[in-house]
């Protein structure tokens, strides 16, 4: 996984590990005919539960488990999301390996079988074309598809939407996020339109908020006097007291060129140091630490033994 994409994994992860933010986007982009079936009050993440420890290492997916409005029982319906910033012809595998990996742990565990229904969220900018399983075999005989476990997948897609219908969400970080998802190869365009992204991402969790402004700054060329300036005094401060301790050792390098020339120095000097001045900052839990510094949590974790090892 190159380190472009894990920073978007981590991001993405951040968000939907709210449980309001992703009751938020199940309740916009899933079909009616799956969300009025839904008792979102009962939507609750599955981060382990579903996934067997090989797929625990490797995916940027997160689970929730969510009751019918019926009470059928006490079945769930699993909603995984995958993320793709890229067109990729064998998601459908990926996808089924998810389902099938959720469905042997429900038997691992002695539960009633639930139905999981895969979301795949793109924001990449080349062009996506929805296969499933079936479809990737090519001149494969009708009567041999009945050996494939086909199944379908709810596709949102970001670069079919409108900036105008993104920001009408209702939830405003989850509409500055997927702005910025959506516009995540334009440093230009993250520049021109910083400002409003972080006004409409101010509306989040604090801790969300932090997250942002790293992805931000790092995916967009900004201009850092022009954005401050331009902001309310509390937005300021946040963006100063989260890239402050961003470019701590570039600053103590006397890097002097500004917040965006600095972070990407930050970045020059590798995501390890990043780790470890947020570790000495000591206000951060793993997970928050690896989707700022757009690394995984055992990342995190050996940077942390090997600092511990030093003392």
């Amino acid at each position: 996984m190159s380190s472009d994409t894990t920073v978007h994994d981590s991001f993405i992860r951040n968000i939907l590990a709210n449980k309001k933010i992703a009751r938020d986007y199940f309740i916009k982009y899933l079909p009616a005919s799956v969300s009025k079936k839904l008792n979102f009050s009962t939507l609750a993440q599955l981060p382990d539960t579903y996934l067997s420890d090989d797929l625990k290492k490797s995916m940027s997916d997160v689970v929730y488990g969510c009751d019918r409005k019926d009470g059928r029982g006490s079945v769930k319906v699993c909603l995984l999301v995958e993320h793709k910033s890229y067109p990729d012809k064998y998601t459908p595998v990926q996808i089924g390996g998810y389902i099938f990996s959720a469905l042997q742990k429900q038997v691992q565990n002695k539960e009633p079988l639930s139905l999981v229904i895969p979301v795949l969220l793109y924001h990449g900018k080349g062009k996506w074309q929805y296969r499933t399983l079936a479809g990737l075999f090519e001149n494969i005989e009708e009567d041999w598809k009945q050996y494939i476990p086909d199944f379908e997948y709810i596709y949102n897609n970001l670069g079919a939407l409108t900036d105008a219908e993104v920001e009408r969400l209702n939830n405003k970080f989850l509409a500055a996020s997927f702005l910025a998802l959506k516009h995540g190869f334009e440093k230009e365009w993250l520049g021109r339109n910083a400002v409003n992204l972080l006004l409409l991402a101010s509306a989040g969790p604090k801790e969300l908020q932090k997250g942002f402004i790293i992805y931000l700054y790092s995916r967009g060329k900004l201009e850092e006097k022009k954005v401050l300036n331009s902001l309310p005094e509390p937005i300021k401060k946040t963006i100063m007291s989260t890239l402050d301790i961003y470019i701590e050792r570039g600053r103590k390098e006397g890097i002097k060129e500004g917040i965006g020339k600095g972070i990407e120095k930050g970045i020059e000097k590798g995501r390890e140091q990043v780790v470890q001045n947020l570790l000495a900052a000591g206000k951060f839990s793993l997970s928050e630490i690896a989707g700022f510094a757009g690394v995984t949590e055992s990342f995190v974790k050996k940077v942390r033994a090997a600092l511990q090892k030093k003392k």
